[in-house]
């Protein structure tokens, strides 16, 4: 099977690296999805049988940076096997520009973190918003198509890091409410409608990216295909879980039972997208960069 990769698969810092941006983009849905979550779950018109939970802005944002530190002394102690997991490089980006984006990265998040812990909210979220930004200037659709392919990574990045950040919220606050069935299901139900909206972005901006990226006659093909494939599934198991999720606002709730069993599935599922993602991100997609400036793509084959 050929392989769309610079370097070769069975390389260890490809996973590695691959490993460390899906924990940073854990660590940026869990801040960013947590403040956004607390705002959606401030909507809450019922009674409120306690507090709202803490969003884990501090906790997601130092993961970040520590996920953020790592990829930054994997970039500077191999700079010729970064450059090859960054292709096709982004214009104005030297070399992938991994080393110089991870230490961009690392800094928002550490503002991130310190706003949070001063309570800093805006300040915290326009330094997450940061992270994302600085993220699709690096991603392959900038690669391929600049200007239009970043425009594209932020529509595609922000709505999914959202969902399973608000989704992570919700199921503390349902945990936290547990003994109250209303307030419960209320909270859910605030998730539900907004998780609708945001697949909805993810799946039109996720076909578009698919198009930009993979050839139709490569996606069976080559490795950043079949992991293409696998991610959209674990979307689609994500979102039947969040439909029967919805389902069981419907039916009998025992209190002190917690969210249903569907709805923590379904972040499983999204933990495990963002973790196929972070493959992603080191897999050189098989189209070709429409800039003449841009690397040419290298093509290897997989050991058998």
């Amino acid at each position: 099977m050929a392989v769309s990769a610079a370097a070769p698969f069975g390389t260890a810092a490809l996973w590695l690296t691959g490993l460390e941006r899906g924990v940073m983009l854990a660590g940026l849905a869990l801040a960013l999805g947590g403040l956004a979550g607390r705002g959606l779950a401030r909507q809450y018109k019922g009674e409120r049988p306690g507090p709202l939970p803490t969003p884990w802005a501090v906790r997601g944002s130092l993961l970040g940076l520590v996920a953020c530190a790592a990829l930054l002394v994997t970039a500077l102690a191999g700079p010729g096997l970064a450059a090859e997991l960054a292709r096709p490089p982004a214009a104005g980006l030297r070399s992938g520009g991994t080393a110089e984006i991870a230490a961009i990265e690392l800094i928002l998040f550490a503002l991130a973190a310190a706003a949070a812990r001063l309570r800093r909210t805006g300040l915290a979220t326009l330094m997450l918003c940061g992270v994302i930004i600085a993220e699709g200037i690096r991603a392959h659709p900038e690669g391929i198509v600049p200007v239009g392919g970043a425009a594209l990574s932020y529509c595609h990045m922000a709505p999914a890091l959202l969902w399973a950040g608000l989704l992570a919220y919700a199921l503390r606050t349902a945990v936290a409410w547990r003994a109250d069935p209303d307030a419960v299901k209320g909270i859910v139900r605030l998730y539900a409608i907004a998780a609708g909206w945001l697949f909805a972005i993810v799946l039109v901006t996720g076909i578009v990216s698919a198009l930009v990226l993979v050839p139709l006659g490569s996606m069976l093909t080559t490795a950043y295909g079949l992991f293409l494939i696998a991610k959209a599934v674990l979307v689609g198991i994500a979102a039947c879980l969040a439909v029967a999720g919805r389902r069981w606002l419907g039916r009998a709730y025992r209190p002190a039972s917690g969210p249903a069993l569907v709805t923590r599935l379904e972040l499983a599922a999204l933990a495990v997208v963002l973790a196929i993602t972070g493959v992603l991100t080191v897999l050189t997609p098989p189209a070709k960069p429409i800039s003449a400036a841009s690397a040419p793509t290298a093509q290897v084959v997989a050991p058998r």
